[in-house]
């Protein structure tokens, strides 16, 4: 996960992930509206999967916050390539 503005970089577990968005634990502070770059990497996966994303919400007092994330999709291919991975990760 990259924060946009911010510029860290860190990995985050993810909770639930689809088509729309995913949950994530995150050890750094988040906003609702803030732009994120989102990176998976899978098995299935030739190179990462990078979508651009916005928080949607945050929850949780301390950290680790757990954050929904509402993925922006700015192309059908990145939507499907999505679609794939979401598909494989449910036979695993």
């Amino acid at each position: 996960m990259t924060h946009v503005r911010a510029g860290w970089q860190q990995q985050t577990p993810v909770e639930d992930v689809g088509l729309g968005g995913v949950r994530i634990v995150v050890d750094e502070a988040v906003a609702p509206g803030d732009a994120v770059t989102l990176s998976f990497t899978a098995p299935a996966l030739w190179d990462p999967l990078v979508i651009r994303a916005r928080v949607a919400w945050v929850a949780g007092g301390a950290l680790p916050y757990r954050a929904g994330v509402a993925f922006d999709h700015r192309s059908p291919e990145a939507a499907f390539a999505l679609y794939e991975l979401i598909v494989t990760l449910a036979y695993d």
